[in-house]
């Protein structure tokens, strides 16, 4: 008896759920997404996401998602150094041993302020770097871009050098990415400089 009360109560609970997928869905509350089998399709989402992926010599227009104005990045070049402007990463990261993969990832950037407003372009934004599929990531070493600490007027480009330390482990490209964990999230696919 008690087992059938089990089962009762878990269609019950099923039944529940699936109803307010339903009503959620036909609310319009999600957009982009379609019931087929029982499984929400998500295909949509997905390539939105994709078109949201850029290479090396493309040029992302990027909507600020805190601040609602637009910006182009273009990434120029991609590099994985031991040293950046004469500082060496054995030194920057105390303890390293020379066979540790971390490494300096350098990546070239030209960003163009494409709104009405003058802004300094690190107070606006910044971008992260990670793993390919990997979450936030990790931001930049700020001392290496003293450009981005300038105002930047309206119609204006700067080009940058965005600096981060990363352990290269032989992964095949890495991302970096603007207004990360938001609507706007785009995403730079650069190859591994080693490979």
């Amino acid at each position: 008896m008690k087992k059938y009360l089990i089962l009762i109560l878990t269609v019950f609970l099923l039944a529940a759920c699936s109803d307010k997928d339903e009503t959620k869905n036909e609310n319009g509350n999600e957009e982009n997404t379609t019931q087929t089998g029982g499984q929400v399709d998500t295909e949509e989402q997905a390539d939105e996401k994709e078109d949201k992926i850029y290479g090396i010599g493309e040029t992302a227009t990027i909507t600020s998602d805190l601040y609602d104005f637009d910006y182009e990045v273009t990434v120029n070049d991609f590099q994985a150094v031991d040293e950046v402007d004469g500082t060496s990463i054995y030194d920057y990261v105390l303890g390293l041993e020379e066979e540790d993969p971390t490494r300096f990832a350098v990546v070239d950037v030209t960003i163009k302020n494409i709104s009405d407003e003058a802004y300094v372009p690190s107070e606006m934004f910044s971008a992260n770097f990670s793993n390919v599929d990997e979450g936030a990531g990790y931001t930049s070493e700020p001392e290496f871009s003293p450009e981005l600490d300038e105002e930047l007027a309206p119609g204006d480009e700067i080009n940058s050098k965005i600096v981060y330390t990363h352990d290269f482990d032989g992964e095949e490209a890495y991302w970096f990415k603007y207004e990360i964990m938001s609507d706007e999230e785009t995403i730079f696919e650069l190859p591994n400089p080693g490979k």
